[in-house]
């Protein structure tokens, strides 16, 4: 059975690959005789093999999966078995994901007469856009019979999973698309509007100018892919998968490059302001056009910023029902991920403006000229403030208990004492080479440059030291917050409690859970139609102490 699953599929699914590509050359390779193009006599070979292609693919395509159809009418778990399931989401994502692709060129080049002022190549407008429809019929086949097998037999377990791969992986990368090329719409459009209307994608006046239906294509094709997952899964899957881990997962991914890019555009903008207020004419090479060149950073902090706060309101949406473990899971590795970058960030900034400080205290020590303090001093504070920002909102001294003892957690603290720790050698091998230096020369002299970065490695050492004590002091704490083992108890016949549903055993079982004592007591629950999520929803009232372990069984407690 399963080696005719296995066989029926893989053809299909070879056959359909080969189907999609015969039907979007052909199409094209016709489309240059319709367009008059001059290449048109020249790919008659092409039209040939594209054909070939087509004729040979579409019957095996078509017999093998009219089998595959058959044996699923007439047995529900051949029709809700996952190798069918494979295949079906498969194909909807590798067909959704090609024509998002061919849709944002194809509207590319429609709207380049429109936003750019340009003649767009209608021929490579009507080829990808027919190869958009070739592989959207192909999508829309699936995607519908797959909605049929779901209203049929229902899908659980691992076919679930698999609908879940597929579509949040399209609604990401949809998402990121839209939100990527909505930020170039809007950098591009506002260079244009400071700059100057220029149709050409080289630098002017510091800041590249590019065409704008390049951007806008992809941002509508972005839109449509998103659009429509969520849409589907708002109407159809929204109950099943608020507590998977896939739909949290994405969400975190989503989360974290709108942090990134938006912290980042926050970072150029408060750099930029800084270096001006000081003085700096060209902060950062950005150039002398100032506001021309806070249109990257500024799209950047308005698409990623909102959203950020958007995605961020949707996860907390669902964590506020009920979380399950492995969505927790997530949740916390993201946290203490975005506390480590940020302190990181705080650090290098911290780190640089004592380094600048240092250099200009001691420079008129030792009698030589310091550089110039204004431009770094802008860009280490911007770190400084962006990075403590991020680190406060995202860490906490004292959590809950489930999340201070968490892999990510301590993952998190012995990252930063490693870091620190490394930091502080490194400084003090080179605050000691500074110093060395002068003993051993031949001419030591006080006004090098060189002993410059006694200072420097200075500052390093004391920004990694406090880093290192800091988070030494949270590992004490934490470890000193963990509950103490249960003691083990002298009969092996009290070691644990089963609860059944039978008044008899629970009446013996109450002796014997009282000899382990009120925190010391462990219980054998055994539940029977409920999934995963309805057992997790259920124990979610539990103390914070407490905890619990999931082991599916197919035996009943008689053992039927």
């Amino acid at each position: 059975m399963i080696l005719r699953r296995l066989y029926l599929y893989l053809v299909s699914a070879a056959a359909l690959g080969l189907l999609a590509a015969g039907l979007s050359l052909l199409g094209a390779t016709v489309l240059l005789f319709v367009f008059n193009d001059p290449s048109a006599d020249s790919s008659r070979a092409q039209l040939a093999i594209f054909t070939a292609m087509t004729v040979v693919a579409a019957p095996v395509w078509a017999v093998h999966f009219w089998f595959a159809r058959r044996f699923a009418m007439r047995d529900p778990f051949e029709r809700a078995s996952a190798l069918r399931r494979l295949y079906l989401y498969f194909a909807c994502l590798v067909t959704a994901l090609v024509a998002t692709q061919t849709l944002a060129y194809a509207l590319a080049m429609a709207l380049q007469p429109v936003l750019d002022n340009q003649q767009g190549s209608w021929l490579t407008a009507a080829q990808l856009g027919w190869a958009t429809l070739v592989l959207v019929a192909i999508f829309a086949f699936h995607f519908w019979t797959a909605a049929r097998d779901r209203a049929a037999v229902g899908e659980e377990g691992a076919s679930a999973t698999l609908r879940r791969w597929y579509m949040y992986i399209a609604l990401l990368s949809g998402l990121l698309m839209m939100l990527t090329n909505t930020a170039l719409l809007l950098q591009q459009s506002w260079a244009q509007l400071v700059v100057g209307t220029s149709t050409t994608a080289f630098p002017k006046g510091g800041v590249s100018v590019s065409a704008l239906a390049f951007a806008a294509g992809p941002t509508i094709a972005g839109a449509v892919l998103w659009g429509f997952h969520a849409r589907a899964i708002a109407l159809r899957h929204l109950s099943d998968d608020r507590h998977s881990t896939l739909r949290a997962l994405a969400g975190f991914i989503a989360v974290a490059n709108a942090m990134v890019y938006a912290l980042f555009g926050a970072s150029q903008i408060l750099y930029y302001g800084l270096a001006r207020l000081l003085g700096v004419s060209d902060p950062g090479g950005a150039g002398t056009n100032v506001l021309a060149a806070v249109g990257a950073p500024g799209s950047l902090l308005l698409v990623w910023g909102v959203a950020w706060f958007l995605v961020s309101r949707r996860l907390a949406r669902d964590a506020g029902t009920q979380e399950a473990d492995r969505q927790a899971g997530v949740r916390r590795l993201y946290t203490n991920l975005a506390a480590l970058v940020s302190l990181v960030v705080w650090a290098i900034g911290v780190g640089g403006l004592l380094w600048t400080l240092a250099e200009q205290l001691e420079a008129p020590i030792i009698g030589v000229q310091a550089h110039d303090w204004r431009d770094p001093v802008s860009l280490w504070v911007t770190l400084l403030v962006v990075g403590a920002g991020v680190w406060v909102a995202h860490w906490r001294p004292a959590p809950w208990a489930a999340d201070r003892q968490s892999l990510s957690r301590k993952l998190y603290v012995w990252a930063a004492l490693l870091g620190s720790i490394l930091a502080v050698l490194g400084g003090g091998v080179g605050m000691l080479n500074s110093l060395l230096q002068q003993v051993f020369s031949a001419h030591p002299r006080l006004n090098d440059t060189n002993n410059l970065d006694f200072g420097h490695y200075l500052a390093v050492i004391v920004v990694a030291a406090g880093v290192g004590f800091y988070h030494w002091r949270v590992l004490r704490a934490d470890a000193a917050s963990r509950p103490p083992r249960a003691a083990v108890a002298p009969a092996p016949a009290a070691a644990a409690v089963a609860v059944v549903a039978t008044p008899s055993a629970a009446k013996e079982a109450a002796p014997a859970a009282e000899t382990l004592g009120p925190h010391a007591r462990r219980y054998m629950l055994i539940v029977t139609d409920a999934t995963d999520d309805d057992v997790h929803q259920a124990l979610a009232e539990l103390p914070p102490h407490a905890s619990y372990k999931l082991t599916p069984t197919e035996q009943t407690v008689d053992g039927r």
